[in-house]
């Protein structure tokens, strides 16, 4: 179902989208307003290539979703939440535009240096493109 200005239908959003940094956001799951799926960063300190769990909902065209950077073994103490909405251009093209805020428990990679409360966050947007194809 798609939705519109005043539908009471939640957009779809399974498949894969990619933001203006070539991070990738797979949709895997979609059901009753709950969201799943993976995310794979290309900035910052998460690892290349490793695909980090997503949790989330949608309603109408709004959505919310959560990553947490831990994989295994491999835990950057790092968590994303993304609040955003979903538009199609004009030309058909879908976006997600969000609004994202990091917490991290450290400051430095090696984790040796604990944040305090005044610089655990970071904030910023990024708008994701659906893929035209689902890998």
């Amino acid at each position: 179902m798609t939705a519109g200005i005043g539908s009471p239908y939640d957009v779809d959003l399974r498949g894969s989208w990619v933001n203006q940094n070539n991070s990738v956001l797979w949709i895997d799951e979609q059901s009753e307003g709950r969201i799943s799926g993976r995310f794979s960063s290309q900035k910052g300190r998460a690892a290349k290539g490793v695909a980090y769990a997503v949790r989330g909902c949608v309603n109408g065209e709004l959505a919310s979703f959560a990553v947490n950077f831990r994989d295994g073994d491999a835990n950057l103490s790092a968590i994303t939440s993304f609040s955003g909405r979903y538009v199609r251009g004009a030309d058909g093209t879908e976006r997600l535009h969000t609004v994202w805020i990091l917490a991290r428990q450290y400051e430095d990679e090696a984790k040796s240096k604990p944040t305090q409360a005044w610089n655990s966050f970071i904030t910023n947007s990024d708008v994701f493109e659906r893929r035209a194809t689902i890998d």
